[in-house]
């Protein structure tokens, strides 16, 4: 088992060396070199005893690399938009819809993308966390947090990033259907 990890590990760096200069040379996106990085620590931790954090980094590698996946984020994109249909800048959010993603619509709209995705992936985050405890209580072998936390930040900074682009798709066709209907 240990010669499969370090010949990843001489794979993951070749693969980082090769991404980075890529990237380098091309004037490109460093993504790759970083993807690399995370397989190389990920993989390292496995190789040193830290089968459980190690394997994690491989999950959040996962959901990053999923994230970033042009065609899944199109298609993601579609749908949180299809979900914020009817939003009108008039319209007041109730604390009751706060699962909703039209509720973060009108909250974009009322203070800015950024915010309104802040809010939201924080919301989520905090949600799963919730959860996580709540399911903590009843499992025989409690989670370490050494789990928890990687887990949050990745999910936060993932959904802050993605939210954003979102409120801000929306809140830029928003003004352009109102600007389009004034001149009508």
């Amino acid at each position: 088992m240990q010669s499969i990890l370090i010949l990843g590990l001489i794979f993951f760096a070749v693969m980082i060396l090769y991404n980075l200069k890529k990237a380098v040379t091309e004037n490109g996106s460093y993504l790759g070199a970083t993807f690399g990085l995370l397989m190389f620590i990920s993989t390292l931790l496995i190789l040193l005893g830290h089968t459980l954090v190690g394997s994690f980094g491989f999950i959040i590698i996962l959901l990053l690399s999923l994230f970033y996946s042009k065609t899944i984020s199109e298609i993601r994109m579609k749908q949180f938009m299809k979900g914020m249909e009817g939003v009108e800048y008039i319209s007041s959010p109730a604390l009751r819809d706060i699962f909703n993603l039209k509720f973060w619509g009108v909250y974009a709209m009322k203070i800015g993308a950024r915010k309104a995705a802040i809010g939201c992936s924080l919301f989520q985050t905090s949600f799963v966390i919730f959860m996580l405890g709540v399911m903590d209580r009843f499992l025989k072998s409690p989670m370490e947090m050494t789990f928890l936390v990687p887990f949050a930040i990745v999910m936060f900074l993932a959904g802050w990033r993605e939210y954003e682009s979102v409120f801000r798709k929306y809140s830029e066709q928003q003004l352009m259907d109102s600007v389009n209907d004034k001149e009508q």
